[in-house]
């Protein structure tokens, strides 16, 4: 493709700022409870994560392979693509498709034991599953991406969600339990339409599919949730002790907003301790960026233009 090409979805992040009228911030709040922050976040600090999220998504380049393959929609294909060095991610982005596909039949009215079977015998009712395998099949060179289908290795970073969920919910009482399960259930592909909007797929030339909307929308979940698993890791260490050796990975920004914060609450102004600050995203983001340090391992595969993607 030529160089002189520019893709709808990157030509989308000058204009980043003109997408205000429709926000995700309320419904990323409750999304950031859900998944280990204060039971009411920072307003800031979800707008901050909802400008990641929405710059991530549209610098995803999507529509530059899509035009490689010559097709006229950014399909599942194409996301699959960029995500087929991050084995990881990959593999629960697999078996998303595969409950999506679970889900569709269940409201369908199909039989259980049907459900059961259909999940070994991979029939062609299983259609996102069945495009996921035979897509990555066509590329796949080695083996490594289909034996991805046979594969139950325990997903850690979803086992330490879970745990953390269950620790948040101990000291609950039934409203607040009422509250966090509520917001358990928040996603984006929930508000299919809102989110349509918020990507402003309206003014692309090409546009993504509705299996393609499905995997953007758990991409965008995804990406709060790393943001919020990388916070509450910056946010531990936020005040190292003297002669720890890895207080150098703090950065001054982080020192300066940390430090702002603590000016503030000094002055009589309620202060949220217990949430997660812009600060804390800024360090992770920071962190995460770096291919050495103590955040390398969870470093996304993916890299374009200097950007590196926390979903994929």
């Amino acid at each position: 493709m030529s160089s002189t090409v520019a893709s709808p979805m990157s030509t989308l992040a000058s204009s980043s700022s003109g997408r205000k009228s429709t926000s995700f911030t309320p419904e990323l709040q409750s999304m950031m409870f859900s998944l280990g922050d204060a039971r009411r976040p920072l307003h800031e600090t979800a707008v901050l994560v909802e400008d990641i999220v929405h710059t991530q998504l549209i610098n995803l380049q999507a529509a530059e392979v899509s035009q490689l393959r010559g097709a006229r929609v950014i399909s599942a294909e194409d996301l699959l693509f960029l995500m087929r060095k991050d084995k990881k991610k990959l593999r629960r982005l697999l078996k998303y498709m595969f409950f999506r596909d679970y889900k569709s039949k269940i409201v369908k009215g199909i039989e259980e034991d049907d459900l059961l079977e259909d999940k070994f015998n991979s029939s062609n009712t299983n259609k996102r599953q069945k495009l996921a395998q035979d897509f990555l099949n066509s590329i796949d060179q080695t083996g490594e991406l289909l034996a991805m289908f046979e594969d139950d290795e325990i997903d850690d970073v979803k086992q330490e969600r879970m745990e953390r969920a269950e620790r948040q919910t101990r000291m609950m009482d039934s409203v607040q339990y009422a509250e966090f399960c509520e917001s358990r259930q928040l996603s984006f592909s929930k508000k299919a339409s809102k989110f349509r909007d918020w990507l402003d797929c309206s003014s692309m030339e090409i546009k993504p599919n509705a299996v393609a909307m499905e995997i953007l929308a758990y991409l965008a979940y995804e990406t709060v949730a790393q943001l919020v698993d990388l916070a509450l890791l910056v946010k531990q260490d936020m005040a190292p002790k003297a002669g720890d050796p890895f207080s150098h990975a703090i950065s001054a920004t982080f020192i300066q907003y940390h430090n702002s914060a603590e000016s503030t609450a000094a002055c009589g102004i309620e202060a949220q301790s217990d949430a997660i600050q812009p600060s804390h995203i800024r360090e992770a983001i920071r962190r995460y960026g770096h291919k050495i340090g103590p955040l390398s391992p969870f470093t996304s595969a993916y890299r374009r233009n200097g950007m590196t993607f926390l979903a994929c």
